[in-house]
């Protein structure tokens, strides 16, 4: 989370079963409002293929509850499937009707944060703030918030 530019990053790692990956979207709402979140930086590139099941939660139930949020701009880091790919194509699709979001499409974190951040050297410093939490070995999860 970066506070001045009320920007939530989270990363998806590995498969999940549907009530984590439920719990997980569920946490990312909770969390975003909570702490005022305005923009995402969403990397689903690792995502592990998602069910019908867990597409249709997204955009019948969870999406309705997302646009509650008021988030405004997403950085988005495509999956590396083309059936993830096709998936966020629809759920964006359908949350057309619920949520006014800017949203862009990038292959890279670097990309997006150029993007999202107001200067360079902004979006810089927040790679590499990026990069030393990462290597933390207790770095948070949703799983665990």
């Amino acid at each position: 989370m970066e506070p001045t530019l009320q920007l939530l990053r989270w990363e998806w790692y590995g498969p999940t079963s549907t009530g984590e990956f439920q719990a997980v979207f569920k946490k990312l709402v909770v969390y975003s409002k909570r702490h005022q979140v305005t923009s995402w930086l969403a990397d689903v590139s690792r995502m592990a293929p998602v069910g019908t099941d867990e597409q249709a939660w997204l955009s019948e139930a969870w999406l309705a509850e997302f646009a509650t949020v008021g988030i405004q701009s997403i950085a988005l880091i495509l999956p590396l499937g083309l059936h993830n790919q096709l998936v966020v194509e629809n759920v964006l699709t359908d949350g057309r009707r619920y949520v006014r979001a800017e949203v862009q499409f990038f292959s890279d974190i670097p990309a997006a944060l150029d993007w999202l951040a107001p200067t360079a050297a902004q979006a810089q410093a927040l790679e590499q703030q990026w990069e030393v939490v990462k290597s933390q070995p207790a770095a948070d999860s949703l799983l665990s918030l």
